[in-house]
């Protein structure tokens, strides 16, 4: 496992749009038309350039694998921050759709602990190319690892069922469910507790 870097970007934006197909949650914030792959890039490369400044994306050995986990708050927004969401808005969201995904963002952030003192499992995947060679396994204890290492939660949501009940077998529990109905979609809201050791 490594720590990514810049240098990876390309990389790591290439395993994250290939899974962001299969991904209802990410398919219902961007635009669909013609542009579609090309949008799931520019959401995919917003989402290794917010993550990198919280230092917190891993990659396989084999590197055909992400894991995006950091500190929640770990690093405060700044005027970067800003324009960054800004171009997002305009190459993968769509103008016309922006108002819907920033009231659904204040809804998911709302169900999410006030302190912030937790982490925050946002994307794991693994190119077709690595599945089944242990990059899925390899950076699942990199998380875990992390989380004893800094005594904290890690807290996610995800649309996929099939995930939900993978994430239930290794010690996350639902604390929310939304039935999103005007895209239909369930989000399902889970914490792993396991690795806190409270006084």
């Amino acid at each position: 496992m490594e720590k990514a870097t810049k240098a990876d970007e390309e990389l790591i934006i290439d395993i994250i749009a290939e899974s962001f197909p299969s991904n209802p949650s990410v398919l219902s914030i961007i635009k669909n038309d013609k542009k579609e792959p090309q949008r799931m890039r520019w959401l995919a490369r917003y989402v290794f350039r917010t993550a990198l400044k919280k230092d917190g994306i891993f990659l396989s050995a084999d590197r055909t694998g992400v894991a995006v986990c950091y500190r929640f708050n770990s690093h405060k927004e700044s005027l970067m921050d800003y324009w960054n969401q800004l171009v997002l808005a305009f190459t993968a969201i769509g103008i016309e759709r922006i108002f819907k995904v920033l009231k659904r963002d204040i809804y998911v952030k709302n169900k999410r602990p006030k302190s912030g003192d937790f982490l925050y499992f946002w994307f794991f995947g693994v190119s077709n190319r690595g599945k089944g060679r242990g990059a899925a396994h390899e950076l699942k204890e990199v998380v875990f690892s992390e989380a004893k290492r800094q005594n904290l939660p890690i807290y996610l949501e995800t649309s996929i069922a099939q995930n939900k009940r993978v994430y239930e077998r290794y010690g996350f529990e639902v604390y929310h469910t939304w039935d999103y109905k005007s895209e239909g979609i369930t989000l399902w809201f889970m914490r792993n507790q396991k690795f806190t050791h409270l006084p």
